[in-house]
């Protein structure tokens, strides 16, 4: 291998992350072909060109599924270590999940190499314990949202705001025109959809909810109908299992996010990513997120933002509807839909904000942007690490 290569190591935890974390590796080896990405990622990054340390195609770094497989992922991190003591990577760049990453970040940070976190952990709405730990095993945070950036800097920890890679994903998709119209042909004039998440756990959670809200708006507008988004095919038959009881018009859409959302006169999803989406889009929207009373009794006194929706703490004021479940409050969520479909004033308010907002936030560039600043780093603390590398060589 030429000794100009640069080998990076990257870890990323979920199917968002594999996506940010393909075009991220993409950009910087368009700017440094002499790179090679090694670590943990799923088929996107691997497409990119990773070379995995372990299979991650049916696995994923949230906290539940390191729990229910321990083992595994304790073989995870230990071939992480090994790899960083034997290959001594020019940086580690860690993407989201900050469980499972934290670990990897100070293996590397005692062995001097330098740690870069893209995505960070939402830190500022729960876990701001975690804040010391990020302090002292990260060189630098690239963060996507603009309040971050005052939230880490007021911790004393070098971040720089990239912007969201959504965008950027958002505007290389595009948006079929074609599916959108057969969307609304299916559909009509009041057509809602059900976006529960792209895990099973939101699903389960979430999905049984929303279509229960669903028969009782149908009853209200009979000129409803639904929609109801599968973005990852593997779960279309649980999808399928649980909306087959509800006897209201519905057509589940596997995939085409942007045209299910471009379709929609109203949108019911779950906190998250997604709802970004739908701003960019300018969709009116409810956002749900359900939790036990037991989970809500153990997380309350860790809340420490006052919106669980990105939109609304983004825009720093309640831009769509919100709720954080902790019993089944159906009739607030179809009081909310009801009022978003037929109270025309309701609606042009939240689409003129959700404007304002996507005029702030939704440019495009952000893995561009984190690309320039890894490579700065890398500038800077290129040489001490491969000193640091060329020295436990020769030791060795």
């Amino acid at each position: 291998m030429s000794e100009t290569v640069k080998k990076i190591f990257i870890s990323a935890g979920d199917s968002s992350g594999d996506i940010h974390g393909a075009n991220l590796m993409r950009c910087l080896i368009g700017k440094n072909p002499d790179i090679k990405f090694y670590g943990l990622g799923k088929e996107n990054m691997v497409q990119a060109g990773l070379q995995g340390l372990h299979d991650m195609s049916k696995k994923s770094l949230m906290w539940l599924h390191v729990l229910t497989e321990l083992s595994t992922f304790i073989q995870m991190k230990r071939d992480c270590v090994r790899f960083f003591k034997e290959e001594r990577p020019y940086a580690v760049i860690l993407i989201d999940y900050c469980g499972f990453n934290l670990h990897l970040a100070r293996a590397a940070k005692r062995l001097k190499i330098p740690v870069i976190y893209y995505i960070c952990p939402q830190l500022w709405a729960h876990g701001s314990w975690r804040i010391k730990k990020m302090k002292k095993w990260v060189d630098k945070l690239l963060v996507i949202y603009p309040f971050e950036k005052p939230f880490y800097e007021n911790a004393g920890i070098p971040v720089t705001y990239v912007g969201h890679p959504l965008f950027d994903e958002i505007h290389q998709e595009g948006c079929n025109n074609k599916i959108v119209e057969e969307l609304k042909e299916h559909g009509g004039k009041n057509i809602v959809s059900l976006l529960p998440g792209s895990r099973k756990q939101e699903i389960v959670r979430l999905l049984p909810l929303f279509l229960k809200a669903s028969v009782q708006i149908y009853q209200k507008i009979p000129s409803a109908r639904f929609l109801v988004s599968c973005s990852d095919e593997h779960y279309y038959e649980l999808i399928h299992d649980i909306t087959k009881e509800f006897t209201i018009p519905y057509k589940i859409v596997k995939g085409n996010i942007h045209e299910l959302i471009n379709a929609s006169n109203l949108c019911i999803a779950s906190a998250g990513t997604v709802t970004l989406q739908l701003a960019y889009y300018l969709k009116p929207m409810i956002i749900v997120y359900k939790i036990s009373p037991f989970g809500y009794f153990i997380a309350k006194p860790f809340l420490v933002t006052p919106y669980i929706g990105l939109v609304n703490k983004l825009a720093n004021k309640m831009i769509a509807p919100e709720i954080l479940m902790f019993r089944k409050n159906i009739s607030w969520l179809v009081n909310q839909a009801t009022q978003l479909l037929v109270n025309e004033q309701k609606r042009q308010t939240c689409i003129q904000e959700l404007t304002a907002l996507i005029k702030t936030i939704g440019q495009t560039g952000a893995s561009e942007h984190a690309a320039d600043k890894i490579l700065n780093l890398l500038g800077s603390k290129g040489d001490q690490a491969n000193k640091t590398r060329h020295n436990t060589s020769d030791a060795g």
